[in-house]
């Protein structure tokens, strides 16, 4: 879905050898998400409801709203958990801008983002694995020097992602879409799928909490789908297809794939 750079990680391998987590990194924003303040309750889903909306309407109050609500919340509570959301919601903000063709304004907006995960201290699993993934979209907005060096950090980003929680689907799904999106002559296309099906093999959340991220098991299983169409290899492609639907029935993006495969 969407484009993002990654890296081969050495650490752990997706054959099932033991798996290794930082408990202490897991449980930092399960203590901070006893916030009362009500915001940050399916806070992913509000984000991507007035990102879907911004599309529709083709502009960005909505979102604008959300993050003007997400600072003023951290203002007042200063939480590392509202830093992640906010960064979050910078991703959504920036593919909305390159929607409604204001291409600088979408790479202030992902740039923001990165760089208030960048500034973040002891940084989690979750934190750089989001920070890959938004480094990977905002890497499409710079020259080829600096195309060089991000790649490069973006593959340290992940691998720390993994090391930190080698159970964090997010992780997965993301260098999995590293490597989907680069071209062979690159080294692209070898891991995609394994990653894939590591990713959607892992649960959205360890911890279940509306608080959160929950994000990237849907968006794997499209583009596992997605690379066994390129491959046609027809009967993988269908029975992913047959799972990701049983999984997210109402997913656009999975249900879009169902055209490709009929008659095959």
């Amino acid at each position: 879905m969407i484009q993002v750079l990654f890296f081969l990680f050495l650490f752990v391998s997706c054959k099932g050898e033991t798996l290794h987590v930082d408990e202490s990194k897991m449980i930092s924003y399960q203590i901070e998400s006893n916030s009362s303040d009500t915001l940050l309750v399916e806070i992913q889903s509000k984000i991507y409801n007035a990102f879907v909306q911004g599309i529709m309407l083709k502009e960005n109050k909505k979102i604008v709203q959300i993050s003007d609500e997400l600072s003023q919340l951290y203002e007042k509570e200063n939480q590392r958990l509202i830093i992640y959301w906010r960064s979050y919601l910078q991703f959504y903000s920036s593919i909305l801008y390159l929607k409604m063709g204001d291409e600088d304004s979408a790479e202030d907006a992902v740039d923001m983002g990165i760089e208030w995960l960048e500034d973040l201290e002891d940084k989690n699993s979750e934190d750089y694995a989001l920070l890959a993934m938004l480094q990977g979209f905002g890497i499409q907005f710079k020259n080829i020097i600096k195309v060089i060096f991000l790649s490069s950090e973006i593959k340290e980003n992940g691998k720390k992602a993994i090391s930190l929680d080698s159970t964090n689907l997010r992780a997965y799904y993301v260098f999995a879409s590293n490597d989907f999106h680069t071209p062979e002559k690159y080294g692209g296309g070898e891991k995609a799928e394994e990653y894939l099906l590591k990713a959607i093999s892992l649960p959205s959340q360890k911890i279940v909490n509306s608080y959160l991220p929950s994000w990237g098991k849907e968006e794997a299983f499209e583009m596992l789908i997605k690379l066994y169409i390129k491959k046609e290899n027809w009967d993988l492609a269908k029975q992913y297809f047959q799972e990701g639907v049983k999984e997210y029935p109402e997913s656009y993006v999975i249900n879009q794939l169902a055209s490709k495969l009929v008659g095959k």
